[in-house]
């Protein structure tokens, strides 16, 4: 009975040390860091999900794609990595345009038909060709074709083509939608190019966002309409997906173009959009977010605003955001896992549990689970092959190779050419 109950603690005591110790078994030792998955206190059996920090970006693949969650006896435990992007689903329809108008030193009419049984719809976008323009639509709708109700009484629209910022040509707004659309731009210049009306219904589902540190410093701008702010990420890895901006200036209409550059001297294009605050009447109007295609593999960021003739706006602060990926798995009561990570050689794995397990939107209560200090694996082994992690050796035959050659070719060249014999 003693020897059992001694033999009891001493597997206890091995699971525990096995739970905590950095060195994991031998199929997990190409991992080089790793993280205690710290547990709450449950009764049994549930769903729980891990989100993972930035700091952890700094040592693992693009998108951490080489994560892994085991036990304490090093089986892999499957998980799904929960939609952390902005859903969206847009259903655009084209209207057929009535009337395409012009009131001299005025506006420009467009009213379009949506025909029977139309669709709802939450937004319009005015098509049309001019490359550079920003004006203020009106936004009408009706039943009749003559009973109008304004749903949109003041709204800009925009395009900087020559600024690489394609701007914003739609017009959301509130309410019941109607079979005619009835647009006023006002451009009292000429008529306003309009090639075509379409009605958008756009449902997104946003997910909440974590800030991303980040410093912007101001730079020396080549252009003297145009403000400029740098900063360096964290890591290489680091994702970024927004930028919220913040002045003191009361109103304005910006357009804001991002660049991402992986060594600060080549910078690539990454997103644009518009950032304004105004008064309309007793209302603020204000939009002080971009969005754009997430931003990986780059550890500079550039923001550049367009201020046109404007005065550059007051007490600027910018703070980049992205979505965290989180980590959903079946957690077994009494168990104990690790996060595994930094892997260049791993790829993203691929579970049955994707088809199955319930995540989402209408997702069950999940537990809520932490991560512990980073631990460097001890016993690690590199998983790159040997020329990779030795490229002084490869550099060195490739050296050899070449002193061959050249003193074959100098052999060659020195054997005197045998005379052929006379007849």
């Amino acid at each position: 009975m003693i020897r059992r109950t001694i033999a009891t603690f001493i597997l206890a005591g091995t699971v525990s040390l096995l739970a905590v110790s950095a060195d994991p078994p031998d199929q997990w030792r190409s991992w080089r860091y790793s993280r205690v998955l710290q547990l709450p206190q449950t009764s049994g059996d549930s769903p729980a999900e891990v989100a993972l920090p930035w700091e952890i970006y700094a040592h693992c693949q693009p998108g951490c794609a080489d994560v892994r969650i085991v036990d304490v006896r090093g089986e892999e435990v499957p998980f799904v990595v929960e939609s952390r992007h902005v859903a969206r689903n847009v259903e655009s329809r084209a209207a057929r345009i009535l009337e395409n108008s012009f009131v001299s030193n005025e506006y420009t009419q467009v009213i379009a038909d949506l025909g029977e049984g139309f669709a709802p719809y939450d937004r319009i976008r005015v098509e049309t060709s001019r490359p550079n323009f920003i004006v203020w639509a009106e936004l009408a709708l009706s039943d009749d074709a003559k009973t109008w109700r304004i749903v949109e009484a003041r709204a800009p629209i925009a395009r900087f083509r020559s600024r690489a910022v394609e701007g914003t040509q739609s017009i959301p707004f509130q309410g019941l939608s109607s079979r005619y659309v009835r647009v006023r731009i006002a451009d009292s210049t000429g008529k306003f190019p309009v090639d075509g009306i379409s009605v958008l219904n756009e449902k997104e589902v946003f997910q909440q966002t974590a800030d991303v540190s980040a410093s912007f410093t101001a730079e020396q701008s080549t252009d003297p309409t145009e403000s400029v702010w740098q900063t360096t990420l964290a890591s290489l890895n680091q994702p970024v997906s927004s930028l919220a901006v913040q002045t003191d200036s009361p109103e304005f209409y910006r357009a804001v173009r991002i660049s991402a550059s992986s060594d600060a001297h080549e910078w690539s294009y990454w997103g644009s959009g518009v950032i304004y605050r105004y008064r309309q009447g007793d209302r603020i109007r204000e939009s002080l977010r971009i969005e754009f295609p997430e931003v990986t593999s780059n550890r500079f960021l550039r923001v550049e605003i367009i201020n046109g003739n404007d005065q550059p706006l007051a007490n600027i602060h910018l703070a980049p955001a992205a979505v965290p990926r989180t980590l959903a798995f079946k957690l077994v009561a009494g168990q104990q896992y690790r996060l595994l990570y930094g892997n260049e050689k791993a790829g993203w794995p691929q579970y049955d549990l994707g088809h199955y397990f319930d995540s989402g939107p209408a997702k069950p209560v999940f537990a809520v689970l932490s991560l512990g200090p980073e631990d460097e694996t001890s016993n690690y082994r590199d998983p790159r092959p040997f020329t990779e992690r030795h490229l002084e050796v490869l550099w060195a035959a490739l050296g050899l190779a070449i002193i061959l050659i050249g003193l074959t070719a100098l052999k060659t060249l020195r054997t005197p050419n045998k005379t052929p014999p006379s007849s």
